[in-house]
């Protein structure tokens, strides 16, 4: 068994432990997200980055919050540009290994704006990072070995829920985050033989497709394509696919395409077009709106948010990614020229 594969499916255990730690640190995290805190900025690199998307999407729907998102490498190329945007700011840090170049010299940075808080979220104890922060969320446990991140950005997907819940005050979507997070075995134990029958198919493209607080954890699955098994992976809102993307679309492309509660016919009218292509379609949707779609797999979700969906969504992902790696003999392990984490010179 790869580390790939053993970190794919050893997630809900660390999924449980995050929980339990975001319950004991719920206090400390109080103290940083909280309604009376309005500017947030969300910082990362790679795969983080992509979390950050996630994280700056659901706080902006708060009333009168200001939520960005800013990779670690555009901040350090150019600060200044972007005074404006941190000062007085809480701003978080998503760092798997929390001792990524660019995010070690954007934090130093940023500790010389006015008002700036520091809040990481990592996979790793006592990191440099964690040394330049006012408050860290450690969760080593969920660290990858491999070099693709796969139980780690579950993780970090999962805990900006958690955050976002905690600044809500919203205890119905805690539990049904957690929900999503304890049925994860059973979830792909259960999936996983169809998704290794579509793993084997013919596909030179994979395209996931979802919006809304989904944007970041949707880049990741396209980009667990991508790193793990060396396909092409691309994502788009749902219904921007047709603004051009489309073109690109052949019976050689996978889609990963994830509908909301609301719009059922314009989704399945966006369904319909994707299936047009010829290409292979795997659906995640409400279990109440599971029939009549033009789909290779419908994935019924239980969960009652919507941002909720991208726990089943990313660990989709990351399966057919691995099977597709294992039937073409791809090492999954050890992607060629990644590193886990960059350090600057």
């Amino acid at each position: 068994m790869t580390l790939t594969e053993r970190e794919i499916f050893s997630q809900q255990e660390a999924l449980e432990r995050a929980l339990e730690a975001f319950s004991a640190r719920r206090e400390q995290l109080g103290a940083y997200i909280s309604p009376e805190q309005k500017r947030y900025v969300f910082v990362g690199c790679g795969s983080s980055h992509m979390m950050a998307q996630s994280a700056a999407r659901a706080f902006a729907l708060e009333p009168g919050v200001s939520a960005y998102a800013l990779a670690g490498g555009d901040y350090l190329l150019a600060p200044e540009d972007y005074r404006g945007m941190v000062e007085g700011s809480v701003v978080v840090f998503f760092s798997r290994s929390g001792a990524t170049g660019e995010l070690l010299r954007a934090a130093e940075a940023m500790k010389a704006v006015c008002g700036v808080r520091i809040l990481t979220v990592t996979m790793a104890e006592q990191s440099p990072l964690e040394a330049l922060s006012h408050c860290t969320l450690a969760m080593p446990w969920a660290h990858d070995q491999s070099v693709c991140q796969t139980r780690s950005v579950t993780t970090f997907y999962t805990a900006i829920l958690l955050l976002w819940a905690l600044y809500r005050g919203d205890a119905a979507l805690e539990e049904d985050v957690a929900k999503a997070a304890r049925g994860s075995t059973a979830r792909l134990e259960s999936l996983r033989p169809a998704l290794r029958d579509l793993a084997h198919g013919s596909f030179t493209d994979g395209v996931v497709l979802g919006g809304g607080v989904l944007c970041g954890i949707a880049a990741e699955a396209a980009l667990a394509f991508t790193e793990v098994c060396m396909v092409s992976g691309k994502s788009f809102h749902l219904l921007d696919y047709r603004h051009g993307p489309k073109v690109l679309g052949s019976p050689d492309t996978l889609y990963l395409l994830v509908v909301r509660p609301q719009g059922q016919q314009l989704q399945r009218d966006m369904a319909a077009d994707v299936a047009a292509t010829g290409g292979t379609v795997v659906l995640l949707c409400p279990r109440e709106h599971t029939s009549g779609w033009d789909a290779g797999l419908v994935i019924p979700c239980d969960a009652a948010r919507f941002a909720s969906y991208g726990i089943p969504l990313i660990q989709a992902a990351q399966v057919l990614a691995l099977e597709r790696a294992l039937h073409t003999g791809i090492d999954p392990d050890h992607p060629k020229g990644l590193d886990s984490f960059i350090t600057l010179k």
